[in-house]
């Protein structure tokens, strides 16, 4: 049977981590055949507390190691170094799986294909604490994704596993992505690129609790923006990446129009100060009728900082050493 190594790069997730591993030492495959490797990326809370206590109690092998705060991709790569096993599983310490995920990922790695799989995960309903969570997943997504030749534009290293041999054929996570966004995707294009099938594979499910607010969101969108530019100059401005990042330039005058001359900024606001609060305390029908138009706002919100951190990186030529966001703003 197919031995796993599971990493999950933590970062101030003491609130979550714990029953990460508890859900982990729960799995319907065979405890001998999987390990936990839990890489701190520079907690400042009791996140090490929590993964030492949860290793001395759970009948599963934990193991615990810390670095310097240095990103998520410097924290998966740390990870896959230390994994024993030949089968590696990113998983985010908010990622609370099912009984059956480690099993459905095992099950593609029977032969010797070039493999890898993408599992599954939905926001967790314990986690819809205020509008802007609960206008999360509000629509369904019906986006189509291939069980085998799935699209490397719809990896997300959350809950994905990989041969380490293939990890490290294809130089493993970029760590010049230091803020938020993309570099689980531009894993899975240099994947794809490599010859490695990704498969799709729903079984391997689990629930996503992560409450975050707007202004955390906001955050995460402006730096993903300067990634999103790091991410198309690594690539030679490929222009179908260009348009799956939305900062091809024949999209770019139209964006300058939406999201940054200012002219809905206002409307959206506003919008915003009136549906937010009826979302809130509304009920059936008419509470989702506000929680749309709330999240039609937020939507708004989230693209206009997007582009904040486009223009910035755009318009200021990439620097050695930093974060993608400081190095495109020429800090």
């Amino acid at each position: 049977m197919i031995r796993i190594t599971v990493v999950i790069p933590a970062y101030n997730a003491a609130a979550v981590v714990g029953k990460c591993l508890q859900c982990l030492a729960h799995q319907d495959y065979p405890r001998e055949l999987y390990e936990v490797v839990v890489v701190d990326d520079g907690s400042t809370d009791d996140t090490p507390g929590v993964v030492r206590r949860s290793s001395a109690t759970l009948p599963i092998s934990v193991r615990y190691h810390r670095q310097e705060n240095a990103g998520l991709a410097a924290a998966r790569n740390a990870g896959a170094r230390l994994a024993r096993h030949p089968v590696v599983l990113f998983l985010d310490p908010d990622m609370w799986a099912e009984p059956q995920l480690l099993r459905a990922h095992a099950g593609h790695y029977g032969s010797r294909a070039r493999v890898a799989v993408q599992g599954r995960r939905l926001l967790h309903p314990e986690a819809k604490v205020s509008p802007f969570m609960q206008s999360k997943e509000l629509l369904p997504d019906l986006t189509r994704r291939r069980r085998v030749n799935l699209s490397p534009y719809h990896t997300v290293m959350s809950n994905f596993s990989l041969r380490a041999e293939d990890l490290w054929a294809v130089g493993g996570f970029d760590e010049r992505f230091r803020g938020y966004g993309w570099e689980d995707i531009e894993m899975g294009i240099r994947l794809h690129r490599a010859g490695v099938e990704l498969h799709w594979e729903p079984e391997a499910f689990a629930w996503h609790h992560h409450v975050e607010s707007l202004e955390e969101r906001l955050r995460k969108a402006r730096e993903a923006g300067a990634n999103a530019v790091y991410f198309w100059r690594k690539h030679g401005k490929d222009p179908r990446l260009g348009l799956f990042l939305e900062i091809h330039p024949v999209l770019l005058p139209v964006k300058w129009l939406v999201y940054r001359s200012g002219l809905l900024a206002w409307p959206m606001r506003a919008l915003l100060r009136v549906a937010e609060p009826r979302a809130a305390q509304g009920r059936g029908l008419r509470r989702g009728g506000w929680l749309l138009l709330a999240s039609e706002a937020y939507n708004y919100l989230v693209q206009e900082a997007y582009y904040q951190g486009v223009w910035s990186a755009l318009h200021n030529p990439p620097q050695p050493g930093g974060t993608p966001s400081e190095r495109a703003a020429g800090f």
